[in-house]
């Protein structure tokens, strides 16, 4: 399977493609530090919490019994009360987030912190105890040994050491955090650099690989039209050779038909003047043999007949005699009368050049041809019209049609050739055909100007000479009928 790009290209993009998931799972462990940090702070900010409220409670509640011993008065008892709940709870809350987030030393005094602050409610207890049962004297006694003190001293000193452990740690994560947030920076500026590095790189070797395609696209470019160009130089000297062969074909043409009508044509009708004297003059003695030339005679009429088909076909002789309407008119006829069609012929009297007038007059018998063999026709209609511009020709014929394709195909030979002589000419062919609606043959040729049309030879025959110039095909049946009685006088 071909690739689309080259491997130059494509390993640049493979590693840009791993250096962005690198710059993905970077950013991804980046991201969760910092949520563990975040979590980590917003942990040791509850911690605080939770030691700062502990200590404000226990102050309250001391403060509520110091304030009932004083002065003796129960509503300040409510303080202490209400506050012994919430000192439990704060307690159990800190033990909680000490034993899930805190250090070894942290745990150790938050251990501390509970045993102090336990002994510090015991305290408080017994002195409650104790004023009610001895009076307010023996409280103050306890009081004044400075036991609650001295708990409360080191009540708040666990509690600071939490506070300045949580401070460490704080201050430890901080510094990691601005470590991470510092690496992420550094990372994300080296990854984006070579990022950055990395598409100029495959910009500069994508763009090379556009030079070289645009680069070969032009060698292409210019070698198809180097190779049209060679095509249409071939096709231009084939199409001239073909109308030097078309042009060498029908001077053969004239030089045979010359040939059969001057020397073919005079043995014919100098045999028939002898058997036809031999036959008058054997009439009396010997009938049979005088029977037997008549009907020599008889063939050598015949004789002539096919010598005269046989010159029309080759080289017609009204074409150069009366001109190509009247060609036209007896082929068509002619054709039309052996294929039993009924013809339409509209046929302006033009003066044409030889040129011209030839390459018509092959085109309707090429077209009569095929009209008589393939068409299955009954009708056609043969048009001949022109002005100062060109001669126009249309042939139509209401048979069958072409077979679909038939009228492009290098293989119809006839209707190649057809097109080859108006090309020649510097004319349009055009032929259209439907099945069931018959064949339509549409020609228009240029004609030259009067001056280099009257400079064109009047027929290239042969080696240059002239074509045999002969009457109509009765006029030339009536100069070679011999009448017996005249030759046996």
């Amino acid at each position: 399977m071909k690739r689309l790009l080259p491997l130059r290209v494509l390993l640049p993009l493979a590693l840009g493609v791993i250096v962005s998931l690198g710059v993905l799972g970077f950013a991804e462990i980046g991201y969760r530090r910092l949520e563990f940090a975040n979590r980590a702070m917003s942990t040791a900010l509850e911690m605080e919490t939770a030691v700062n409220e502990t200590l404000a409670l226990i102050g309250e509640a001391e403060s509520g019994q110091r304030g009932f011993l004083l002065t003796g008065d129960a509503s300040y008892l409510q303080p202490y009360k209400a506050a012994l709940p919430k000192i439990d709870q704060s307690v159990g809350r800190l033990r909680e987030l000490v034993s899930a987030n805190g250090t070894s030393p942290m745990i150790e005094h938050a251990g501390q912190l509970n045993v102090l602050i336990g002994r510090k409610l015991n305290e408080l207890e017994s002195t409650l105890a104790l004023n009610e049962r001895s009076g307010r004297d023996a409280a103050f006694q306890l009081i004044a040994t400075g036991l609650g003190q001295r708990l409360m001293d080191d009540i708040r000193s666990q509690a600071q050491s939490i506070l300045n452990e949580l401070r460490e740690s704080s201050q430890r994560g901080g510094r990691r955090w601005a470590q991470d947030i510092e690496f992420g920076r550094v990372g994300m500026l080296t990854m984006t650099a070579f990022t950055i590095a990395l598409l100029f790189v495959v910009w500069a070797l994508a763009r090379r690989e556009i030079s070289a395609r645009e680069a070969k696209r032009r060698t292409l470019v210019e070698e198809q039209r180097r190779l049209e160009q060679e095509v249409a130089t071939r096709t231009e000297e084939l199409s001239e050779l073909s109308t030097y062969l078309q042009t060498v074909r029908e001077e053969e043409k004239s030089r045979l038909a010359r040939d059969i009508h001057d020397e073919l044509g005079g043995i014919l009708v100098g045999a028939k003047m002898d058997v036809a004297w031999a036959a008058q003059r054997c009439k009396a003695a010997l009938p049979e043999v005088a029977e037997k030339l008549a009907r020599a005679v008889v063939v050598l009429d015949e004789g002539v007949e096919l010598k005269r088909r046989i010159i029309e076909e080759l080289r017609p002789t009204l074409l150069d005699n009366l001109g190509i309407s009247s060609a036209l008119d007896w082929q068509v006829r002619q054709a039309s009368e052996r294929a039993g069609l009924h013809c339409e012929l509209n046929l302006a009297d033009l003066d044409l050049p030889p040129s011209v007038s030839i390459a018509i007059y092959r085109i309707v018998q090429e077209a009569m041809t095929n009209i008589t063999k393939y068409a299955s026709a009954r009708n056609v209609d043969v048009e001949l019209l022109g002005d100062e511009d060109g001669v126009s020709l249309i042939v139509h014929d209401d048979g069958a049609g072409l077979p679909a394709g038939v009228e492009n195909s290098r293989l119809s030979h006839g209707i190649v050739g057809m097109r080859q002589r108006v090309r020649a000419l510097n004319g349009t062919f055009k032929i259209s055909s439907r099945p069931g609606s018959g064949t339509t043959i549409e020609v228009f040729i240029p004609l030259p100007a009067p001056d280099a049309r009257a400079s064109e030879p009047a027929a290239p025959i042969g080696d240059g000479e002239p074509a045999p110039r002969s009457t109509a095909p009765a006029a030339a049946r009536a100069e070679n009928t011999v009448d017996v009685n005249q030759v046996a006088r």
